[in-house]
């Protein structure tokens, strides 16, 4: 394999991991969006629900709607502090604490940050004052899982393995196995060799760009199988003097084997080469 097809192949797959982290990247930030929207419109409706059952210091009915959210919604905890930031009652997972120092404030009055449950599980958590006409006299807690979040990037080191290992394969398929490159272009040249002629062209007749004779414009004129055995030197049909009459004709494959038609060989290369170069141009 040469260095050129390595340096393309790493380009390649350089663009694929850049472009599968933008899109991991915008992904992640949608989903933040959404779970933040979430949270802030969950726990400003439960902090109007529990201001006044945590008012009476109502314990049970703030439970049941703590457990009643939790079934509704995605919500993985909830619970509810007095003033004197005791726990009033709780539901779903352990004690969540907050971030002490919370790292980003989406809503007014709502704090949020990123954390995780005992159970190394990773949530996004939101805490917000619970008021009654106008006083504080409370806190309310929740917590979203984060769970889509851990997907989507798992989703970029899967791509990002894969297009390594890909790579890799390629690499050793071009290094040890170039065969299977070159089967895409001879098939395309069977499937070719046998498409129906142009009606066109099938009155029309082929030059020989060897020797210059014409024949009907065919498929097949050109699939011969055994040009070994192809006639390129024949008797001619006048009898005369240094004429043998018994002569046969040379073949292609014999002609190598004439030191005095060396010359003739050598001009059939040169044209064949001819050829090439002008197809290949």
């Amino acid at each position: 394999m040469r260095l050129r097809h390595v340096i393309i192949s790493l380009v390649v797959w350089a663009a694929v991991v850049c472009i599968a982290f933008i899109i991991t990247s915008v992904r992640t930030n949608h989903a933040k969006a959404r779970i933040k929207d979430s949270g802030i419109e969950t726990i400003q409706a439960l902090s109007k629900l529990v201001s006044l059952p945590l008012l009476d210091s109502n314990a049970q009915t703030i439970n049941a709607m703590l457990v009643y959210a939790a079934r509704e919604t995605p919500m993985v905890h909830a619970a509810v502090l007095d003033h004197q930031e005791e726990i009033v009652t709780f539901a779903g997972a352990e004690k969540v604490i907050p971030a002490p120092n919370p790292d980003e404030h989406p809503g007014e009055d709502t704090s949020f940050w990123r954390g995780e449950l005992p159970d190394h599980k990773k949530i996004f958590g939101f805490a917000s004052d619970v008021t009654y006409s106008g006083t504080t006299i409370g806190r309310i807690q929740i917590a979203l899982p984060a769970q889509e979040l851990v997907t989507i990037k798992n989703q970029f080191l899967i791509v990002g393995v894969l297009a390594c290992v890909i790579l890799l394969l390629v690499i050793i398929s071009f290094r040890y196995y170039p065969r299977i490159w070159t089967a895409p272009t001879r098939l395309t040249n069977v499937y070719r060799r046998d498409t129906v002629l142009d009606p066109d062209l099938e009155s029309s007749v082929v030059t020989c760009p060897l020797c210059g004779a014409q024949n009907s414009y065919s498929a097949k004129l050109f699939k011969r199988s055994n040009f070994g055995r192809l006639l390129v030197i024949r008797p001619s049909s006048r009898s005369g003097p240094g004429i043998d009459a018994d002569l046969k004709g040379m073949r292609l494959s014999d002609l190598a084997k004439r030191d005095d038609l060396s010359w003739v060989k050598r001009r059939i290369v040169l044209r064949c080469a001819e050829i090439i170069k002008k197809l290949a141009g």
